[in-house]
């Protein structure tokens, strides 16, 4: 006895696999910044001052290209 499964529309499954990358950019921006913050407090001895700022710039840019994509990503379903 074969089960069949209902296979998602091609243009969903791709919508989702373009939601879950942007927040995958999310991810890696922020700790990106976090670990560039670390590297320079290494370096300038200043150590939860570029750990706070860094991750804070990467949570910021990663929020800013998920925005960005989500609204072309709109502008193209309408």
């Amino acid at each position: 006895m074969k089960v069949e499964r209902e296979r998602l529309p091609l243009s969903l499954a791709n919508r989702i696999a373009r939601i879950s990358s942007h927040g995958m950019v999310l991810v890696i921006m922020t700790f990106l910044g976090l670990y560039l913050g670390i590297y320079l407090d290494g370096v300038t001895g200043m150590v939860p001052n570029f750990t706070l700022v860094g991750f804070i710039l990467g949570v910021a840019l990663g929020f800013r290209g998920f925005i960005k994509e989500t609204l072309i990503e709109r502008k193209g379903q309408t």
